[in-house]
């Protein structure tokens, strides 16, 4: 597999640390209502938050996700095709890490929060948030307020943002396992070349050409 084929432009991503950042600043943040409809918001921006990072899915993929996406008895979720370009579904485990801010989600009431709504991430203006909204709290609330933001530079899309989870989880994967097709079937690729962008992360093949050209 060559490295760079087919390769534009390199994603971006988050470190541990910054990672760490986006959630406490969530957790920690003063521009929620001092009520429990703000705290509402709050555990539900966490929780989106976590389904993008942990699932590797599509910011939209999420805001768009219903109840009955979820099957608890299997632990999985079905992402929709309506959702993504591909216009395929796909199922995925629900990752046990998720599982802590979807219960704090849940803790609020659902006849009043949800009034109703199949959405699990419902919005008071719309069925449920969407991925305009959610993109300016991710600019405004989280990546601001923690030190990340940083402007478009010679590009309409600023290097970080809420699909930087997607990248980052997705170039973990590769790093963990070096299965590409792992990392295919969970991002939802339909060809293994839009996976491909993830292999340059590989630390350890990065030291095997550091090691090589070192001898040259």
């Amino acid at each position: 597999m060559l490295l760079y084929e087919e390769t534009k432009k390199l994603p971006e991503f988050f470190s541990p640390l910054d990672l760490t950042k986006v959630f406490e600043t969530i957790q920690n943040s003063t521009n929620y209502l001092k009520n429990d409809w703000g705290e509402f918001m709050r555990y539900r921006d966490k929780s989106i938050v976590a389904c993008i990072y942990f699932l590797a899915a599509r910011p939209k993929e999420i805001c768009c996700l219903r109840f009955d996406d979820f099957d608890l008895e299997n632990l999985t979720v079905k992402i929709r095709g309506e959702n993504n370009k591909q216009k395929k579904d796909r199922i995925l485990p629900i990752p046990q890490q998720i599982l802590p801010y979807l219960k704090d989600f849940f803790a609020f009431d659902r006849f009043r929060f949800w009034k109703g709504s199949q959405y699990l991430f419902p919005s008071l203006e719309n069925p449920h948030i969407s991925t305009g909204r959610l993109k300016h709290i991710f600019r405004e609330k989280i990546l601001k307020p923690a030190g990340l933001w940083k402007p478009a530079i010679n590009s309409t899309v600023p290097p970080y943002r809420a699909y930087t989870l997607r990248h980052t989880r997705l170039s973990q994967i590769y790093n963990e396992t070096k299965d590409i097709f792992l990392v295919a079937n969970t991002a939802g690729h339909s060809h293994l070349s839009s996976s491909k962008v993830y292999v340059h992360t590989d630390k350890n093949y990065l030291e095997y050409m550091r090691e090589k050209l070192n001898k040259n």
